[in-house]
């Protein structure tokens, strides 16, 4: 007689089966067909047992079992460029000021500011483990305009899992728990409890991770580009001076040395976003005990 676990486990089971019985088919078909009940009836009884278990799951097992966060957000950082940032005012014109060449420092201030906006959207990307600059960027709809959550509560990591908000008029609550809930591609799905935002964080697959570092890489590329792009902008009025275009108060000298300054802090610059990249990268990798 074939054993009711293999029914239940036979690929076959499903498929159209052809059973040659000779002349006592008719019993034997009845007999298997009978056996194919009472496996069904198991099967149907197995899978309502396990949905019944699933619904009493309480709210604690729940958050013991941290659940991974999977999706990958679409990373849309708004450090729009600038379109003055690669203009650079040399003078020698029809205003009859004098002509200068960029200096070190304004190049420098100008590359430096495209490399902070950079890291301070990554502020709101997950590292290994969550911190309160994760929450930096939420902005609330509190007191009639969008106030920066960080202005109204404050952000305490308690658990690698779990993350309290107090506000500090209660009144913004409910507008603060809303704002957490709305964050883009976090799946957050705050409470609140006695007053107190209770946020169970999601742990994050290595999977998803490396995703993650890989958008991080685009994002890097760009930056790097719109720092070249500055460089550009600058280089092209030192080849003025250069060739003697911005008149006789910039020597030949005095732009290639400018020409070497800037390319001396282009270096530095991309050194220092290289860094901000690789620290991030390393933090979102990390695999926590």
């Amino acid at each position: 007689m074939l054993s009711l676990d293999w029914e239940l486990q036979s690929p076959l089971r499903n498929s159209s089966i052809t059973r040659c019985f000779g002349s006592k088919a008719g019993k034997m078909g009845k007999h298997l067909k009978n056996l194919d009940e009472m496996a069904h009836e198991k099967y149907r009884k197995n899978k309502k047992n396990n949905k019944q278990q699933g619904s009493n799951t309480t709210t604690n097992d729940i958050e013991e079992s941290s659940p991974t966060l999977e999706h990958v957000p679409e990373m849309t950082f708004h450090h729009q460029e600038d379109e003055n940032e690669t203009k650079f005012d040399h003078g020698g014109g029809t205003d009859e000021s004098a002509p200068t060449l960029p200096t070190k420092q304004d190049v420098k201030d100008r590359m430096m500011k495209v490399v902070h906006a950079m890291e301070d959207s990554f502020r709101s990307i997950r590292g290994a483990e969550a911190s309160p600059e994760l929450f930096d960027s939420v902005q609330v709809k509190a007191y009639g305009s969008m106030t920066p959550l960080n202005v109204l509560a404050q952000v305490v990591i308690t658990s690698p899992t779990m993350a309290t908000i107090t506000c500090f008029d209660p009144d913004t609550t409910n507008a603060v728990r809303d704002a957490v809930r709305d964050m883009a591609g976090m799946n957050f799905n705050p409470r609140i409890e006695e007053g107190t935002i209770i946020v169970p964080i999601p742990r994050v697959s290595m999977e998803t991770r490396k995703a993650i570092v890989k958008q991080i890489g685009k994002v890097a590329e760009s930056t790097r580009q719109r720092v070249r792009r500055i460089r550009r902008a600058a280089q092209d009025v030192v080849k003025l001076g250069k060739d003697g275009k911005l008149g006789p108060g910039i020597s030949e000298d005095d732009a290639f040395r400018a020409a070497k300054d800037i390319d001396a802090v282009t270096e530095e610059c991309i050194k220092v976003l290289n860094d901000v990249v690789e620290k991030k990268q390393e933090s979102i990798l990390t695999v926590c005990a």
